[in-house]
């Protein structure tokens, strides 16, 4: 049993990781340039994404495209224990100041991208389908708390919200998940060339999502060591992903839907939390370093979830 779990984790996982790896290497060589970056990013974001979650769902059945119980309690535990780091903030973050970027480094998972890719690279296309409609809706709420929780704590920010709540509700991949989900529910036919198109550039997404998170490690960061950020980053990869699945599977969830919620719970903390912490106030520095702790501890604790979880035949 313990050869076929870590045959099955090593099979899974050590791909990713290298490519992760290989990204950071050809970034800290030259040979991936900041522009690239910055243009593949904004290729995954605004296309490929959108595209594979779009066929994902379009393309499943109405029971996989809407599975009321696994929706329920996968957005339930999300912005349930989203929620629960507002509440400890207070008790574990002495200065105010630093509390709204605590909530995000602990909560702000960064499923677009790194729970995307696990979840095709455990489940395949099977498994976006399943996961995309909660992924979704989440980062809805996510994008509106993330903004009310950063100006709850830094009364001074001057950024003004009217179109940054525009932004929120043209974002590619939430108008790609609403569409997907409404074509799958109606069953419409897609022409066979525009699927072949839009698998074609869903391929994209989930190599240039690795390559920039892998280019975008900066162990310089690790050189100054915050309980703060260490606080977070343990909320984010160890407390969620156990009390979560914990919680799921004491209410029937099993198989993929399980492994489905540990790897969107278990996601590290999302790069764009630097970008809110710059726009609507925050310690960036902290932010950022909350992000590269929690990339490189997510490696193990999801390596070792996987692991736990099919020795224990739970998924």
């Amino acid at each position: 049993m313990q050869s076929v779990v870590f045959d099955f984790v090593l099979a899974t996982l050590l791909p990713i990781y290298l490519v992760m790896g290989l990204g950071y290497v050809l970034r800290v060589s030259g040979v991936l340039s900041a522009e690239f970056l910055r243009d593949s990013a904004r290729l995954v974001f605004n296309f490929a994404a959108p595209a594979t979650l779009f066929f994902a769902l379009a393309g499943s059945a109405k029971s996989e495209v809407i599975a009321p119980t696994f929706v329920l309690i996968c957005m339930g535990l999300l912005v349930g224990l989203t929620l629960l780091s507002w509440l400890l903030a207070p008790l574990l973050v002495r200065e105010r100041a630093q509390r709204g970027v605590f909530v995000q480094g602990a909560s702000r998972g960064n499923l677009l991208v790194s729970g995307l890719a696990f979840t095709h690279g455990v489940y395949g296309m099977e498994g976006i389908a399943l996961a995309s409609l909660p992924l979704g809706l989440y980062i809805i709420f996510n994008n509106v708390y993330s903004v009310a929780i950063l100006k709850h704590y830094d009364e001074d920010s001057e950024q003004a919200l009217a179109q940054y709540w525009r932004e929120v509700f043209k974002n590619p991949v939430i108008v790609a998940v609403l569409a997907g989900a409404l074509a799958g529910w109606l069953a419409i036919d897609i022409p066979t060339s525009v699927k072949n198109t839009g698998e074609l550039l869903g391929r994209l997404t989930v190599p240039l999502i690795l390559f920039n998170v892998g280019a975008s490690f900066d162990f310089k960061l690790l050189r100054s060591p915050n309980v703060v950020g260490w606080s977070a980053t343990l909320y984010k990869c160890v407390l969620m992903p156990i009390v979560g699945v914990g919680i799921a599977w004491s209410l029937g969830l099993k198989g993929m839907e399980l492994g489905i919620i540990f790897l969107l719970l278990s996601s590290p903390t999302s790069s764009i939390s630097v970008v809110f912490a710059q726009m609507f106030g925050g310690h960036v520095g902290l932010a950022a370093n909350m992000v590269l702790t929690s990339s490189l501890l997510s490696i193990l604790t999801v390596a070792a979830g996987l692991a736990f979880l099919q020795t224990r035949g739970m998924i």
